[in-house]
């Protein structure tokens, strides 16, 4: 699972295996390290039934985004790209949510692509 934060907003990208393990009610958990002692810095996504929307959370040092199961489920089991939501900060300022489905980038030749939504993707894929 790839993240990309900018401003306020977050967007994630899924490869295959992960939708299918979040398909499976696995939660999907990244973590990157750092030097020293500070902790790592992790995100996960995992989708559940107690939820009517997505949610997005900071607690301890990760970043947890939440899917409702029916709204996951469509998005799994459909050609659906993405998922995304607005969610209420300071205001006026927001907090936009962005969960995809991976694309194979053009530009990158020694990229594996079998876990990828080649078969999604347009004809004409930007560089990345």
């Amino acid at each position: 699972m790839k993240m990309r934060c900018v401003q306020d907003s977050i967007r994630l990208r899924l490869r295959k295996s992960e939708i299918e393990q979040l398909g499976k009610g696995v939660t999907i958990v990244e973590e990157v390290g750092f030097p020293g002692e500070t902790p790592s810095l992790s995100f996960s996504l995992k989708m559940t039934d107690e939820t009517a929307g997505i949610q997005a959370m900071f607690v301890g040092h990760q970043i947890q985004i939440i899917i409702p199961q029916p709204q996951a489920t469509k998005w799994i089991n459909s050609n659906q790209v993405g998922l995304e939501t607005f969610l209420p900060l300071q205001n006026p300022k927001q907090l936009h949510v962005l969960i995809e489905k991976d694309f194979p980038c053009k530009d990158r030749e020694n990229e594996d692509k079998n876990d990828l939504f080649g078969d999604l993707a347009e004809e004409e894929v930007k560089a990345c």
